[in-house]
């Protein structure tokens, strides 16, 4: 795997003292507490990034939306020394969304996964697309808050999901870079893709 400009911690690590796939619980449980309205999922230009960005170490990015139709281009300001924690390409199954027992719920969000195909991340000019195939990971079951108004457009309450994807966790940086990631389906049906302009202050 060619090198990037910023290390990235092993998928069998556990950064500030979890694993991948629990910070992809966590990773979900902050965007879906967020309304649509204002969820940076939905954002094209960063305003929203720093919404309930409450933990001192780790820094969450998110991609754009399944049914969003053009790449975002967002400018973030991040706390200097916090590492990023983001997804290539992810998907959570949700109780009686997508599923009724727990089988249901990690064999949808594991076919999702199993089909996804061209996976890139360019950091500051370089892109890598040889080896991201080993950062998947599923999460544990998690419980959910959601609030009015979310983005799987459910009636508010809590729930519960299971997640699995593609994830990258980002040792900080030291001034800023341009950071942008893509992820496809294999059929080239769903792609999924975000832009990054970071400042870290």
């Amino acid at each position: 795997m060619q090198s990037l400009p910023i290390s990235i911690f092993p998928i069998d690590s556990r950064p500030c003292g979890y694993t991948y796939g629990e910070w992809s619980a966590k990773w979900w449980q902050w965007l879906l507490s967020i309304p649509k309205s204002n969820n940076p999922a939905f954002d094209y230009t960063g305003t929203n990034a720093n919404i309930n960005q409450n933990c001192s170490e780790v820094f969450f990015l998110c991609q754009t939306y399944e049914d969003v139709q053009s790449i975002p281009n967002r400018r973030v300001i991040v706390p200097a020394g916090r590492y990023l924690f983001m997804p290539i390409i992810n998907w959570v199954s949700i109780l009686h969304k997508d599923g009724e027992t727990d089988e249901e719920l990690i064999a949808i969000a594991r076919e999702r996964m199993d089909i996804v195909a061209n996976l890139a991340i360019t950091i500051n000019g370089i892109t890598i697309k040889e080896g991201l195939e080993k950062y998947r990971a599923q999460s544990p079951f998690f419980d959910i808050l959601l609030p009015a108004d979310n983005i799987i457009e459910l009636l508010p309450g809590p729930t519960r999901g299971i997640s699995d994807g593609y994830w990258l966790f980002l040792k900080s940086l030291e001034k800023s870079a341009q950071l942008s990631s893509f992820g496809s389906c294999s059929s080239g049906v769903t792609k999924i893709g975000v832009n990054y302009n970071l400042t870290f202050v």
